[in-house]
């Protein structure tokens, strides 16, 4: 059995959203006669859940102060159950409010440059109501310069044709 052109792109598509190794390629290519490379970046899960951590941390502060101040004279508690109370709260609140007000549409991606493998990082969504990459990043290397456009939904980097 053959697929037809429209069949294959669409099968290679769901494979590459599913994070198939054989969809998505990690090396870069190079294309000769076009000039362009390709490379599939990764999520940097690490560095996206850092964006949460200063807003956990005032929201732990916050909560612990007020658990001293207020129900530490009417019931007295450890610190560390006081914590573990308040951590569901703090879990959530840091999330909603990282997401709602100061990283809205976050996703940090990372992967090599296409053309000299340099590690190169792009941040996708807004900070505190300024508009950054929504859909296609455009960044460029900072080893070699090269201008890289990496889309948001399938993370394929490629660089510029090359100007003869």
């Amino acid at each position: 059995p053959t697929l037809s052109d429209r069949e294959f792109d669409q099968l290679k598509a769901e494979l590459k959203e599913e994070g198939s190794q054989f969809a998505s390629s990690k090396e870069p290519k190079c294309y000769i006669d076009t000039g362009i490379c390709t490379v599939t970046y990764q999520n940097d899960n690490f560095r996206n859940n850092l964006l949460y951590l200063p807003v956990g941390a005032i929201l732990a502060i916050g909560w612990l102060g007020f658990g001293f101040e207020v129900i530490e004279p009417i019931v007295r508690l450890n610190p560390l159950i006081l914590a573990a109370i308040g951590a569901p709260f703090i879990y959530n609140g840091s999330i909603s409010l990282t997401d709602s007000f100061i990283f809205p549409n976050n996703k940090i991606v990372y992967g090599p440059c296409p053309v000299c493998e340099t590690e190169t990082r792009v941040y996708f969504g807004d900070i505190l109501g300024v508009e950054g990459f929504s859909d296609v990043a455009g960044v460029k290397c900072s080893k070699c310069k090269a201008a890289i456009n990496v889309q948001r939904r399938t993370l394929r980097a490629s660089t510029l044709p090359k100007d003869d």
